[in-house]
């Protein structure tokens, strides 16, 4: 997968006719796997491309509200590049690009070779958000865009949103953000080797980047540090991953399996 900017893009660098889906896809979720098939579905007429954000624009609109990332940057990109996405057009939020109209914008895009656009029902966009997926279903054809309105993935008679599984996270309930996500939750850390446990033989980890943590507490994880994958205890606390074992790298990802039982909490502290 190629990664450009925005104005990489604005200078022609996709010489190919374009299918394209826009989001910030904060955690990858089974919504967004349904326009990344919208668009994969249109090859080989058409490229594949996701234009997305560095970095989630409600961080830089809304920062005392903002709760944090579900996947960090790297993490998506090897995601987006794993499904068969061909571009990547990662954009700033800049002031510039802010204060863009949804026409304006829908303009640009079609200028450089985009043919169509996938978009979620609920989808919004612009300055101020002053356009929606209706918007673009109604225009694009006037402009020579073919609008893709995918319909949402429902969990629990609700629509799957990164929104709904970091309330989940957040309260603890794994299981469902495991269902919306399609995948269990993990998150990266950065190993402290030699940390507790018998003979100095386990390690401990800090949460890395703004990613979303479960409440604390002890459980059941897949660690995977790019060499070994191990199944462990985990206890959270604060920013902070306890866990019995010893780990090659410096960098780990954590997935979360399953919550412990509250009686088996005093056995984990045996070897903490």
């Amino acid at each position: 997968m190629k990664i450009l900017t925005w104005q990489e893009f604005l200078d022609g660098a996709i010489q190919h006719d374009i299918a394209a889906t826009i989001g910030v896809f904060d955690g990858l979720h089974r919504g967004h796997r349904a326009l990344l098939e919208a668009i994969l579905h249109r090859r080989p007429e058409l490229v594949p491309a996701v234009f997305t954000f560095r970095e989630n624009p409600k961080k830089t609109l809304h920062p005392a509200t903002y709760r944090g990332c579900l996947l960090t940057l790297e993490r998506k990109l090897e995601m987006l590049a794993e499904s068969g996405v061909e571009y990547c057009v990662l954009i700033d939020f800049s002031r510039n690009f802010a204060t863009l109209s949804g026409r304006d914008f829908l303009s640009a895009m079609h200028s450089r070779k985009v043919r169509v656009i996938a978009v979620g029902e609920n989808f919004r966009f612009g300055y101020r958000l002053d356009s929606d997926a209706a918007l673009l279903q109604n225009l694009g054809p006037t402009m020579g865009i073919d609008a893709v309105i995918v319909k949402s993935i429902q969990y629990n008679g609700h629509p799957v949103s990164s929104s709904r599984i970091r309330t989940a996270i957040l309260e603890g309930r794994l299981h469902d953000a495991a269902v919306m996500l399609g995948r269990p939750y993990e998150i990266y850390a950065r190993v402290c080797h030699n940390f507790g446990g018998p003979n100095g033989e386990s390690d401990c980890a800090i949460a890395e980047d703004d990613q979303v943590l479960p409440p604390d507490g002890a459980y059941a994880t897949v660690i995977h540090d790019g060499q070994t994958v191990r199944t462990c205890w985990v206890v959270l606390e604060g920013r902070m991953l306890k866990f019995g074992v010893r780990m090659q790298s410096d960098v780990i990802r954590a997935a979360f399996t399953d919550t412990v039982q509250q009686e088996q909490e005093k056995e984990i502290q045996v070897w903490l």
